[in-house]
């Protein structure tokens, strides 16, 4: 279950709206196209509004999970093949690239490729053209390509996971989808939408959140993003007797450790984030800051904020409140 699409373009996130203006401008050309986000952000609604704005909107949509493709059947899906090309071709094939011509191939988990199929897939990038299995002379694809990843491409690049010929073919069109709790401040609107979506489809119309199941909802981290903000509300719906989801109905899982105020909850964040950081970096505080992406200015007030004395290594680095 997905929020609609008034959600999208409502956000009251400049992060979100952000990664809307560039799908707005991605839309319009045939360019390909990284979309990177956490799992559960949201990545297959980009897609759907990328295709649907876009000149190829009466074309196909062929989604293609790329974890899902054994690395020895990459060729003959993607490509397709000819019958009697190899043992059990019984008949042609036409390949996900056929298949999209005149439309978009959105390959998601396009982060679990095999670093050495990837030429394969840069080739049809940057020629168009591709040789199904048993075929003599390549077939010209017009389909548009989507990717989405839940690792970064840089990080995909320095791990080794993606080649760095297929990297610089890929980075210059990204659209960051940031996290639920990057977006707090839609909640609200995210939690309206889908508990009347999901109560009209389940007969229930009365549904209400508490201003406290609210403030719980503000307060935890969503590691699941959207999705499991979804999946809460679906089966608090489910299980509540009277329309009312209360906390324990949203976190069933959760009842041993009740929610902090979020003021409190993003103190406890910052300290242990910069705990990581520090330790990351050995105590080098110049490399710290310049990880966080924080202006010195920033980055040293926060460190007062932390209180506390940071172990990193086998030495200690004092960061204290004045």
């Amino acid at each position: 279950m997905e929020p609609g699409y008034s959600i999208m373009w409502n956000s009251g996130s400049e992060a979100y709206q952000a990664a809307i203006r560039s799908l707005e401008v991605y839309a319009r050309h045939d360019l390909t196209v990284v979309l990177e986000g956490d799992t559960g952000t949201g990545k297959e609604l980009f897609v759907h509004a990328i295709h649907e704005k876009s000149g190829r909107s009466r074309g196909p949509l062929i989604p293609v999970n790329m974890a899902g493709i054994p690395s020895a059947l990459f060729e003959s899906q993607f490509f397709g093949h000819r019958k009697g090309s190899f043992t059990g071709a019984q008949e042609n094939r036409t390949g996900f690239f056929g298949s999209a011509n005149g439309g978009t191939l959105f390959l998601d988990e396009f982060n679990s490729m095999d670093p050495d199929l990837q030429p394969k897939l840069l080739r049809v990038l940057e020629t168009r053209f591709y040789l199904p299995v048993g075929e003599v002379r390549p077939l010209y694809t017009d389909a548009r390509i989507v990717l989405a990843t839940n690792v970064p491409l840089q990080t995909l690049r320095e791990t080794g996971r993606l080649r760095e010929d297929l990297y610089f073919r890929l980075a210059g069109h990204r659209i960051r989808i940031p996290s639920l709790r990057e977006r707090l401040m839609d909640l609200p609107l995210l939690v309206e939408e889908l508990v009347r979506k999901t109560g009209r489809s389940l007969g229930k119309e009365n549904v209400r959140v508490p201003e406290t199941s609210l403030d719980a909802m503000m307060s935890y981290p969503w590691p699941g993003n959207v999705r499991e903000l979804s999946e809460r509300l679906l089966s608090a719906i489910l299980h509540s007797s009277d329309g009312v989801l209360t906390v324990p109905l949203l976190f069933p899982d959760q009842q041993e450790n009740p929610w902090l105020p979020f003021s409190v909850a993003k103190e406890n964040f910052e300290r242990d984030y910069f705990v990581g950081l520090l330790r990351k970096t050995g105590g080098d505080p110049v490399s710290a800051r310049r990880l966080s992406g924080l202006s010195e200015t920033t980055y040293r007030r926060k460190i007062r904020q932390c209180k506390r004395v940071f172990s990193l290594g086998g030495h200690k680095e004092k960061h204290e409140a004045p």
